[in-house]
């Protein structure tokens, strides 16, 4: 589907590059989660594989054609759902769709009303766009971005800030859309979205591709650190006492592998206390995600 080779970029007025040597295919019907903290360069990757800037250097393929050659037709079978919103507030959500639908020379209105119903937005088609609530302003910019009916779609933290009925939907949406072929490559914060959405990850560091893969293999990476929580919890001096430090919900983590976890865990039970969770390794993918941060903390 899309093929990414050597690809860097650097902006004008900075100091190091955007994108450093990024190699990556995505294979045509798969789920791609985009990773990596804030300056990582998932933005301007994803704007350059959905031509909104020039390849500077290296090579994108979109069906074995360069970006920079696509046809009007091929760049169309690329959609992207961004984290702002992209319609026009003053515009009702029927004369947006009609709008957007216009540009890519979409005629099927029987396409838009299909879209408006099964995001929910029939009732809502003659409301100007700025009245729409938060939720539903999210489901109309997913909308949009599917008017062209893309094969390969980019999405941008396209939940933030909504309510819990309508982030489900879009969350439904999305896998509905890769379970009739689709491709997604999936942008969110919420890491627990992109470990139920995606099969494949690709994780940015400073823009290098630090790891690209499925998530179950990444997830068995070695871990050296064991997470647990007891009752009754132990005292700030008993987790002084066995190197560990207090996490969030009353969890904490020691530096563990192997033999040492398996003391540990003799230790914790002894004198009557219930371990209530005891994990070594990432047992999910914000467990990994916040211990590869904290390694890439100086």
């Amino acid at each position: 589907m899309i093929r990414i080779q050597a690809l860097s970029h650097r902006y004008a007025a900075a100091a190091t590059p955007a994108l450093t040597d990024i190699s990556l295919n995505i294979g045509r019907g798969e789920c791609w989660g985009l990773l990596g903290a804030n300056g990582a360069g998932k933005t301007t990757l994803m704007s350059i594989l959905c031509g909104l800037q020039e390849v500077q250097s290296g090579q994108v393929l979109f069906e074995g054609v360069p970006m920079q050659a696509l046809s009007r037709r091929q760049r169309q079978q690329i959609g992207l759902v961004p984290q702002d919103f992209a319609f026009y507030p003053q515009l009702s959500v029927w004369d947006n769709m009609l709008f957007f639908a216009a540009l890519y020379r979409q005629r099927d209105r029987a396409h838009l009303r299909r879209l408006l119903d099964e995001a929910g937005l029939a009732e809502h088609t003659r409301k100007a766009a700025r009245h729409l609530s938060g939720g539903l302003k999210r489901r109309l910019n997913f909308a949009i971005g599917l008017i062209n009916r893309p094969q390969l779609v980019f999405l941008d933290e396209i939940t933030v800030g909504i309510d819990p009925q309508s982030r489900q939907f879009i969350l439904d949406s999305v896998a509905r859309l890769n379970a009739a072929g689709v491709t997604v490559v999936y942008t969110s914060h919420y890491l627990q979205e992109i470990e139920l959405l995606c099969r494949h990850i690709a994780l940015l560091a400073q823009g290098r591709l630090v790891y690209q893969g499925e998530l179950a293999q990444l997830l068995q990476q070695p871990c050296a650190h064991v997470r647990f929580q007891t009752e009754p919890m132990l005292s700030a001096a008993e987790l002084a006492a066995c190197g560990a430090q207090p996490l969030p919900n009353g969890m904490a983590q020691v530096a563990a592998t192997g033999d040492e976890a398996a003391a540990l865990y003799v230790q914790l039970g002894q004198g009557g206390r219930q371990i209530r969770y005891f994990q070594q390794g990432h047992g999910s993918l914000e467990s990994f995600y916040l211990d590869f941060l904290q390694r890439q903390t100086p």
